[in-house]
């Protein structure tokens, strides 16, 4: 069993599903986080934060187990 879950995100990328990182999603997405520079870990936004982000304003669904969790847009995959 992992300490830590590995994340992803999966979306639609005209028609082909990709997978990325909460925070490489959020790196391609700054405009979204206004209060981090992203120059260096402490000025990136956590998993968790990105995660909650997802889920609250995009309304990703997110499925887990010991090992992963998955957030991906329902409507859109």
């Amino acid at each position: 069993m992992r300490i830590y879950k590995k994340h992803f995100l999966l979306f639609n990328n005209a028609g082909v599903i990709n997978a990325t990182t909460p925070k490489n999603w959020a790196r391609a997405h700054q405009d979204r986080f206004p209060d981090y520079s992203f120059v260096d870990a402490k000025n990136t936004p956590r998993t968790k934060e990105i995660e909650k982000f997802l889920e609250e304003t995009l309304k990703f669904r997110r499925v887990e187990n010991e090992e992963i969790v998955i957030l991906y847009p329902y409507d859109n995959l």
